[in-house]
């Protein structure tokens, strides 16, 4: 018996995981209603926030608008370490890339 869609669908049917959980409308929207109103609280009473909150604040805010990157060696360290690799200090490649 050959996979298609009427198989598919039969075998759906049989499934005993039950529907999928998915989070009720109403509760979406009041989640995000939540976190407006929390965002825009925090933006009329910034200045009442401490610098290390403030700080906090960003360094929690960022993760989600920058992207992320991945760290990256550069030529001249590269050549650095494995100045050091030949005094002994290292055991393994300083180059990530080998």
């Amino acid at each position: 018996m050959p996979f298609n869609e009427e198989t598919a669908r039969l075998a759906g049917k049989k499934s005993k995981r039950g529907k999928a959980k998915q989070l009720d409308p109403t509760i979406k929207e009041k989640m995000e209603i939540l976190y407006e109103s929390v965002l825009d609280h925090l933006i009329v009473h910034q200045t009442e926030l401490s610098m290390s909150d403030r700080v906090r604040l960003v360094q929690s805010l960022s993760n989600y608008l920058l992207p992320k990157t991945k760290s990256v060696r550069d030529e001249f360290t590269i050549e650095k370490l494995k100045e050091r690799a030949n005094e002994g200090m290292f055991t393994d490649t300083p180059d990530p890339r080998k």
